[in-house]
């Protein structure tokens, strides 16, 4: 009885998209107060007291909430803030972020310790564990791997796109697809180093705040990725941000998704009938 008493009572503030999923699919979103503005899934989660951009926090505007447990990746910062809230009283857990799916079954069990749900987080690490590994067992053995390319976000600005040490490139190396950017982190990049980059597919990951603004996307990408395979073939596909690189609980259905859209059912049959 007292220990339930003390979760009951317990105040949580989300630091990380993914940590605030894990926490609403371990049914435990009842004591959270706050979140961050990376945290836009579910629905419900943006409907709290937001508390700023996981890498600029004021430990003020958190302790105003009167957390009693403040759950952060450790890409959250400044450390400062975290040092502040702990002198505080505040008890905090950090968590790290490794992108892959043990990466994200660690994740949801430290989430689920750390809310004193052991057994819940081992039951949903489990049933995702599951659905991601049947995803990639659907990647045909015999495909070659498609060169894509990642984009975040696409509009008058131009094309922001993702190169190695990303959480996309993360991605697509889980999926065996190769990304046809090779620098580090994520950089503009022109009209002509992507056609000579050559992408059979384009990924386009967006908010649903951006994905409202196609009609506008469409027109730079019609112009930036006109002469381009994937344009040819119509291979290019915009994506929810949070599901594909949040790397969270729903990393199965993300990769359910993304394994269609690079080994689409028409591209095999037609590899198939090639051969002679």
């Amino acid at each position: 009885m007292f220990s339930a008493a003390v979760f009951s009572a317990e105040r949580v503030v989300s630091i990380d998209g993914s940590l605030t999923e894990i926490i609403y699919a371990l049914n435990a979103q009842d004591a959270l107060v706050a979140v961050d503005t990376t945290s836009r899934y579910p629905q419900a989660a943006t409907e709290l007291p937001d508390v700023g951009y996981m890498r600029q926090l004021s430990a003020e505007g958190i302790l105003a909430l009167s957390p009693t447990l403040v759950l952060a990746s450790t890409d959250a910062g400044p450390d400062s803030v975290f040092e502040q809230l702990q002198q505080a009283g505040v008890k905090i857990v950090r968590v790290r972020n490794h992108y892959s799916v043990d990466g994200v079954l660690n994740k949801i069990q430290a989430v689920a310790d750390a809310l004193n749900k052991p057994e819940a987080g081992r039951a949903l690490a489990g049933s995702i564990k599951q659905q991601a590994d049947a995803a990639l067992a659907s990647i045909p053995a015999d495909a070659a791997p498609p060169a894509a390319l990642f984009i975040l976000g696409a509009g008058n600005r131009g094309l922001m796109a993702a190169g190695s040490k990303t959480q996309a490139d993360a991605m697509l190396a889980l999926l065996n697809a190769r990304n046809v950017m090779a620098y580090n982190g994520y950089k503009p990049v022109s009209a002509e180093a992507v056609l000579q980059a050559g992408p059979e597919v384009v990924l386009i990951a967006n908010t649903a705040a951006a994905a409202d603004a196609s009609q506008t996307q469409s027109a730079a990408l019609n112009t930036q990725l006109a002469m381009t395979p994937a344009f040819r073939q119509q291979r290019i596909h915009t994506l929810d941000t949070s599901l594909v690189l949040g790397f969270g609980p729903r990393i199965g259905s993300a990769l359910e998704q993304l394994v269609t859209l690079l080994y689409p059912p028409e591209m095999q049959t037609l590899s198939s009938a090639e051969q002679p």
